[in-house]
């Protein structure tokens, strides 16, 4: 397992669209330890490391968690995470390569719409993202 002490507090994002319109979601696998949000979805996400840059992490994180490439697009807004203390930056990101294979890390994947992510479980962060930028349609 990876060594998370060079980690920062920032948190980088990846809001990644299908051709349809619908969000790339992530669900833990039991490699991690979630408690009550163990089944809950997010988009690929990870801590930035010490010396890196926010477009390095989300291209890293990306790889890693989804053997993907992405190009980051623009940053959305700045938003604090659950753990005090941490912000994420909540970039739009395109895939531009490689075909998604999770890792260890990640029990599933799937897209779903806006209307189907207010049905699923959430980060608290998470959740808050999406009604204050997505449901009132502020990210197009």
């Amino acid at each position: 397992m990876e060594d998370k002490r060079d980690d920062t507090k920032k948190v980088a994002v990846c809001l990644i669209k299908n051709t349809e319109g619908k969000y790339l979601l992530t669900r833990p696998s039991d490699v991690k330890h979630f408690g009550v949000f163990q089944d809950a979805w997010y988009p690929p996400t990870g801590h930035v490391k010490e010396g890196e840059s926010i477009i390095e992490a989300l291209r890293r994180e990306a790889k890693e968690e989804l053997n993907i490439d992405v190009k980051p697009v623009r940053l959305i807004t700045k938003w604090k995470q659950d753990t005090p203390g941490e912000i994420a930056y909540w970039w739009e990101c395109e895939i531009v390569g490689g075909d998604i294979q999770m890792n260890e890390e990640i029990a599933e994947y799937k897209y779903f719409s806006a209307e189907e992510c207010k049905k699923v479980k959430m980060w608290p962060a998470e959740e808050s993202f999406f009604e204050n930028f997505i449901w009132t349609s502020k990210v197009e």
